[in-house]
């Protein structure tokens, strides 16, 4: 990632390298809060150079902030660590020991020096941030989302905008769905203008609170209504709500995300399967035949069988028609409608058997009736 850097303390100090999610713009803001609490916390008489070794602490810890803005974070983890050995009991020294670890990639060395941080100065907020960046780094889930959640406790003021993301996906990623819903509603509550954390709410509450969720998901569309994952969730929101039609258009739209299709093809079949009791079988067919394109293979048995009862039900009409009019054109049609009504509902009997059979009896009436009314037209 390209570089960046931004004035702390007088110094400068170059962004951390990326990790497996980029912590890089929390870690910058986080090292300079850090620092600013920690030396308000020493107090004066704590930060007077009064020993040998404190002495050679500050200009050690002072070139280490100098070796940090040029860049050099080897030369800068070497300053620190000399600072933090010759005054092991400066918080201030330990975070931006942290800190230059995590400039250079060395999350666990980082997370070590931030756990000391934090017993150093347990009331300092933003090291348990930066002790839940390196974790996040790691994919350390679990732990990343405890010490957001002691940071949070600690100082609501760590609620920043460069928090929300890597928090969120602390909560999401340890699957603590609670955590998720309470920490994404005060992310809105600070920055409603955030999208995020609209979403995270509605995902929260799909299945608890659709008085909650609904209202998200939909802000969360007038803020970004290109986004597929945001498109599949208001489906979903639209299918609990009875809402079948714009149910199905959102969820055809997911399709264009692959990661999607399973999501997607659950939806279009339950909606198939409610046109299909509405008795709408052009509709549920429609569904069902743009569902099972991107259905798992696993599901094609159940797919095929609800196309191929919307399909017979279809043929009923198309032949009652045909037949009435004694339109000739149309029996060699019907005939051809009826042996892939056939198939696809034979290809069903491993999904319901009970329901396939009683379709295929449906179609064995139609057999002789289809033959005679070819026959009547010659064969034509």
């Amino acid at each position: 990632m390209a570089a960046s850097t931004f004035m702390a303390a007088g110094a400068r100090a170059q962004a951390p390298a990326a990790g497996a999610t980029d912590t890089a713009p929390l870690l910058l803001v986080a090292a300079l809060h850090g620092r600013e609490v920690a030396m308000r916390l020493e107090g004066r008489s704590a930060t007077a150079a009064r020993t040998p070794a404190a002495r050679t602490a500050a200009t050690q810890y002072a070139l280490g902030l100098d070796q940090m803005s040029r860049g050099h974070f080897d030369s800068a983890t070497a300053a620190f660590l000399a600072a933090a050995t010759a005054s092991p009991d400066v918080a201030r020294y330990r975070g931006d020991l942290g800190f230059a670890f995590a400039a250079g990639g060395h999350w666990s060395d980082a997370e070590d020096q931030y756990r000391i941080a934090v017993r150093l100065q347990q009331n300092n907020a933003w090291y348990y941030v930066s002790l839940g960046a390196t974790q996040l780094a790691q994919e350390h889930w679990n732990q990343a989302a405890a010490s957001f959640t002691l940071a949070v406790a600690a100082d609501s003021g760590v609620i920043i905008r460069q928090l929300i993301e890597p928090a969120g996906d602390a909560y999401e990623r340890s699957r603590n769905v609670e955590a998720l819903d309470t920490w994404s509603r005060m992310a809105i509550a600070r920055f409603p203008d955030q999208p995020t954390p609209w979403l995270r709410v509605a995902s929260a509450n799909l299945r608890s609170d659709t008085s909650v969720g609904f209202p998200a998901i939909r802000r969360y569309r007038t803020m970004k209504p290109q986004d597929l994952v945001g498109a599949m969730l208001y489906s979903e929101y639209l299918f609990l709500g009875g809402r079948f039609d714009s149910s199905a258009v959102m969820a055809e739209q997911a399709t264009a995300d692959t990661s999607l299709h399973h999501l997607a093809s659950v939806i279009l079949y339950n909606v198939g399967g409610h046109y299909l009791t509405a008795g709408q079988p052009d509709s549920a067919a429609q569904v069902l035949i743009a569902g099972r394109a991107v259905a798992d293979s696993a599901d094609f048995a159940r797919y095929d069988l609800l196309i191929g009862v919307a399909k017979l039900k279809q043929l009923q009409v198309f032949y009652n028609d045909a037949a009435g009019k004694g339109d000739c054109h149309k029996a060699h049609a019907a005939d051809s409608m009826l042996t892939n009504v056939t198939q696809l509902i034979t290809a069903g009997l491993s999904a319901d058997s009970a329901l396939a059979n009683q379709a295929l009896r449906g179609t064995t009436q139609y057999r002789p009736v289809i033959a005679q009314f070819v026959h009547q037209c010659g064969g034509r």
